[in-house]
């Protein structure tokens, strides 16, 4: 404001003395002028305050054009899309890793029942091996106690011919003694022990052949006996073996699903990890913004507070000049530009 007040002129009747007239021409010009400057400012004024109401709206982008902070939010909204991408792959393979699990529950259950089968057969196999052995035991008791009769036998048949024996020697008369009434009975004694002995003979090959057929019996079940007991070891083996790879199965199953469920949780921890970064990274650029739109709106307001107290020294000033000179000329012109303004110096007065 180069806008110096003059000495205060002298009234006389109303007219103006002869040096006001350059004074008011420039007073007017410099009201012209105030005029088109207050027009000025109104209109940034309504501007300032369009743009500050769609700063508040959300409406940054159409009105500031901000090309860095743009290109920073279409990195960030790329990057989102990534990590929303890199979401749904790692989501799709924690649904493969699920099914894998399962399926591996299953295959744990299937060994877990095929284990619990093997188990049951090896339980039936000691069983029944057990069965074998006693009647193992039985057959061979009952060896003993047929060979023991067939010895009593024998014995018994020995003594049985050892007295014939002795009883023929008694009865045998003396050399060269005639004795007629035993002459006659000699023969019926000799037969008799002949009949005995051939009596005693059959009986003898009798028990003997009942005694063989009797042992080949129990040799025959003694061999189906060691049949099924090497036939129940081996079953038995064939199950360890089939034990042991199961349980080898099962432990290489558990080591899978201990391997899947730490990279599950890995990419789980990962995927949380990139996602609170893209939202760090977002919020510091929303407060870059922020802070952006703060110093803008600062400094609007600044310049609109040097504005206002610029035009206040102005209308301050022009007060002044009325209060100083003849405002006919100046207010007859400001009643053509602003009667808004018109009213409200004539209100002041």
């Amino acid at each position: 404001m180069d806008l110096q007040p003059p000495s205060r002129p002298h009234r006389c009747g109303g007219q103006p003395r002869g040096g006001e007239g350059p004074q008011m021409l420039g007073l007017n010009r410099r009201l012209e002028a105030y005029l088109g400057r207050v027009q000025q400012l109104e209109g940034e004024n309504h501007l300032l305050r369009r743009e500050i109401q769609a700063l508040r709206q959300g409406q940054q982008e159409e009105r500031w054009g901000w090309p860095g902070l743009d290109k920073e939010l279409g990195r960030a909204r790329a990057e989102v899309e990534a990590a929303c991408g890199e979401r749904d792959r790692v989501e799709l393979e924690a649904g493969c890793l699920a099914r894998e699990l399962q399926e591996l529950g299953q295959h744990r259950q299937w060994l877990a029942q095929a284990q619990q089968e093997v188990q049951a057969q090896l339980e039936d196999s000691a069983r029944e091996l057990e069965q074998e052995q006693r009647a193992h035991m039985w057959l061979r008791e009952k060896v003993e106690q047929l060979e023991q009769e067939i010895h009593l036998q024998i014995q018994g048949h020995q003594e049985d011919v050892e007295h014939l024996e002795a009883s023929l020697c008694s009865s045998r008369p003396a050399a060269g003694a005639p004795f007629p009434g035993p002459g006659q009975q000699a023969p019926s004694v000799l037969e008799l022990g002949q009949e005995y002995s051939a009596r005693a003979t059959q009986a003898w090959a009798e028990a003997d052949e009942a005694y063989q057929s009797q042992v080949l019996r129990l040799e025959e079940s003694l061999d189906q006996a060691r049949a099924q007991l090497n036939e129940v070891g081996q079953e038995r083996s064939q199950s360890q073996q089939k034990l042991r790879f199961l349980e080898k199965e099962l432990a290489v199953a558990r080591e899978v699903m201990a391997g899947l469920e730490r990279n599950m949780s890995h990419q789980e921890d990962t995927h949380h990890q990139e996602l609170q970064h893209l939202q760090v990274r977002e919020l510091e650029c929303e407060k870059g913004e922020l802070g952006e739109q703060m110093e803008r709106l600062l400094e609007d307001s600044h310049r609109l507070l040097q504005h206002k107290t610029a035009l206040g020294l102005e209308v301050t000033t022009y007060r002044y000049w009325i209060s100083c000179s003849t405002p006919d000329l100046f207010l007859s012109l400001l009643c053509r530009k602003r009667p808004d303004l018109f009213l409200s110096l004539i209100c002041s007065r």
